[in-house]
């Protein structure tokens, strides 16, 4: 598979988790397709994916109600890269627990470009460049779960509901 080959070489240089195939590759996902339409999809900043492995509470609840079939989770490979290279994850048992459930979305560099008028009319802030490139993955999600404020400022009306993980946990508990 192209795919495949592609994401071998483009890493060159760094330690290939084989195991990890299966997040970077959606298609591999094993998923009931039928209740995916009835749950909400949120999308999840890697500062969120960081906090359950450090075993930050509402973190922690927000997987229990992935668990049991309240919620689906979202990345994207600006995530997953994060993750991997930066946060690692990798190998960890908690990071195991939950890899196979994160649907990884991809980028829409269509959206990502739209996105730059409003990230330029911010004044004395600025959105780093991933931040825009996960934001145009979850448009089409229902929630982007980050501690970071800033994504507020970047969602268009129609957008995902941006909201922290306290927030989020608080929400299914009551639903």
């Amino acid at each position: 598979m192209a795919g495949r080959e592609f994401w071998a070489s483009s890493i060159d240089g760094f330690t290939y988790n084989k195991s990890m195939e299966q997040v970077a590759y959606p298609e591999m996902l094993d998923q009931d397709k039928a209740s995916e339409g009835k749950r909400p999809l949120a999308f999840l900043d890697t500062s969120v994916i960081v906090e359950y492995l450090r075993g930050e509470p509402s973190a922690v609840q927000l997987f229990s109600a992935e668990a049991e079939g309240h919620i689906r989770f979202a990345i994207n490979p600006i995530v997953l890269q994060e993750l991997l290279l930066a946060g690692n994850a990798a190998g960890t048992p908690e990071f195991e627990r939950i890899r196979d459930h994160l649907k990884v979305l991809p980028i829409d560099l269509a959206k990502a470009e739209a996105l730059l008028p409003a990230v330029r009319a911010l004044r004395n802030a600025t959105a780093h460049p991933n931040d825009i490139l996960m934001l145009s993955s979850a448009d089409e999600c229902d929630f982007m779960v980050t501690e970071n404020a800033s994504f507020k400022n970047l969602v268009s009306a129609g957008g995902p509901l941006v909201i922290t993980p306290k927030e989020l946990a608080t929400q299914l508990r009551a639903a």
